[in-house]
């Protein structure tokens, strides 16, 4: 057995428990069937594609209804085994589980190779030396690709390789002749050394396998380990604290504030060593940095309070595997939710509660920081209001109105791509950033065209709201800049403009920004009687 193999098996173990040992066999198994059928199509219609070559070469020599009949049954097999592929990749997580699919795997093999086989009995002619060569290499080049792409399980490779090779040198040694008998030996040859190849190749796919079926055990191990921790952690009858290599308090659990009777304001970020601190908890926290373990006792009294309480505290430091401190714990209490907390608190200042989009303010943001990347990009904003909104919003309900602003940013996520970004300003007001890897102005020109077409067929789709199909079109304005020259309220006001200008021509249009609009919006709000239409 290989060294990694044996490596492996060692681990499989898992100190010797039986059913985890069966437990990872049956998902190394499971790989190894899942490697069979991944991506099976591509050999299956490469073998059609040159059984149609062979039929081709052998049309002169052959009967053309023998050769169409054995296509025919090539084509059938190939159904049968993608049918299978199918079936398999639709199935559930558990049902892959399933041994029966390396059986049906094998069978659905063999008949194909069985098939293949067939043609080296019914299409062998050595008194035509050039079309015998040809059917020799199309055997030897099918069979070398099945065993690349069937030794993840060994034994299936040679129910697929066998009934290839294996008619070829017994019609060689019928036929009779030196030159026959050459060809023979050459075939055995051959077949010996796919056996051996293939072999080899299923032991390298097992122990690759085998490594990351274990890394994935131990990895889940690991965050076994880790929620063993924070359970513990979580639920200890003690209060708890992480301080950093500066007697610093990072982290705090709820029984500490239970007991201390505080806030966690008031303990995340006060320092221990801080020379208007308790000078007895000070010099705790000081022995556990520097000799590894220190011990409190006595009344602690929070900052800016009058009631201290009674408690005793060891301190341990924390060290790296090189025995670096790093910081210190202290027991006291359990885990803290803060980290949740700042998420929670964040997603509120920075996102949009109906649509959960990111706002105003992370939008700017985001627009402000691109004057900072070092490689010059073409930006694209594009400014919408959705069409009579304030009509479906009066006459289906605000819920319908949600309903329809909602289904807005998920058409607007469809479109903005990896590095853009769709936010709602407010109301019925969404904006939308997208980033062009490019500064030459014709190529950005060009995928700012393909970017707005495709934004357009996205939102043109009628909407679903309250049990019917409607229609509601967005009017849209647009305009482009260089990443190193941006200015934020400058490209939002003009994308606004923009936007205003397709408005005002009559609604469910999509205008570009261009400098005499400014004035055109400017003139018509100042107009007597103006009035901004419904939106």
């Amino acid at each position: 057995m290989p060294p990694l193999a044996r490596m492996t098996a060692k681990l499989f173990r898992f100190g010797g428990h039986p059913y985890a040992h069966q437990k990872a066999a049956c998902r190394l198994q499971v790989e190894k069937v899942c490697l069979l059928y991944e991506k099976l199509w591509q050999p299956v219609l490469t073998s059609i594609f040159a059984g149609g070559l062979l039929v081709a070469a052998l049309w002169t020599i052959v009967s053309a209804l023998l050769l169409m009949g054995w296509l025919a049954a090539l084509i059938l097999v190939s159904i049968l085994r993608l049918r299978l592929a199918y079936r398999y990749h639709h199935a559930s997580a558990n049902n892959q589980k399933n041994p029966d699919w390396l059986l049906w795997f094998s069978q659905s093999a063999f008949l194909a190779g069985c098939v293949w086989g067939a043609a080296s009995i019914l299409f062998f002619s050595p008194e035509y030396a050039k079309q015998t060569t040809i059917l020799t290499i199309v055997m030897a080049g099918i069979a070398a690709g099945g065993v690349t792409t069937l030794s993840s399980v060994w034994w299936v490779a040679i129910l697929f390789v066998m009934p290839i090779l294996l008619p070829l040198p017994i019609q060689f040694l019928l036929y009779g002749g030196q030159l026959s008998s050459q060809m023979c030996l050459l075939v055995l040859l051959f077949m010996g050394l796919i056996l051996v190849t293939s072999r080899r190749l299923s032991h390298i796919i097992h122990d690759n396998i085998a490594l990351r079926v274990e890394m994935a055990s131990r990895e889940a191990l690991l965050q076994e380990s880790e929620d063993r921790y924070q359970s513990i952690y979580l639920h200890s009858p003690l209060g708890g604290l992480h301080l950093d290599s500066q007697g610093v308090i990072t982290n705090c659990n709820d029984k500490l504030l239970e007991i201390l009777g505080g806030t966690r304001d008031q303990l995340l970020g006060y320092c221990m060593l801080d020379h208007r601190a308790d000078q007895k908890v000070a010099t705790a926290v000081a022995d556990a940095l520097e000799k590894g373990t220190g011990y409190y006792e006595g009344t602690f009294y929070l900052p800016r309070h009058d009631q201290g309480t009674p408690l005793r505290s060891f301190f341990n430091a924390v060290r790296t595997a090189s025995d670096h401190k790093i910081g210190g714990i202290a027991i006291i209490e359990d885990f803290t939710e803060q980290k949740r907390s700042e998420a929670i608190i964040y997603r509120q200042a920075y996102y949009d509660a109906l649509t959960d989009l990111p706002n105003r303010r992370l939008f700017i943001d985001s627009l402000n920081r691109l004057s900072d990347e070092k490689l010059l990009k073409t930006g694209l904003i594009v400014f919408l209001d959705m069409d009579r909104f304030k009509l479906i919003n009066d006459s289906l309900g605000h819920a319908a109105g949600d309903d329809l602003l909602i289904q807005v940013a998920r058409r607007l996520e469809q479109c903005k791509g990896e590095t853009g970004m769709a936010a709602r300003l407010s109301g019925d007001e969404f904006v939308l950033l997208a980033l062009f890897e490019t500064a030459n102005s014709s190529i950005a020109e060009q995928q700012v065209q393909d970017f707005m077409q495709r934004l357009e067929q996205i939102l043109a789709g009628a909407y679903r709201l309250e049990n019917r199909w409607l229609k509601v079109t967005p009017s849209i304005g647009y305009t482009c800049f260089e990443t190193e020259h941006c200015d934020a309220p400058e490209m939002l006001k003009q994308a606004d403009i923009a936007m205003y200008q397709a408005k005002a021509e009559g609604r469910n249009q999509m205008k570009r920004y261009q400098p005499w609009m400014r004035k055109a919006v400017k003139e018509n709000f100042t107009q007597p009687g103006s009035s901004q239409q419904d939106v």
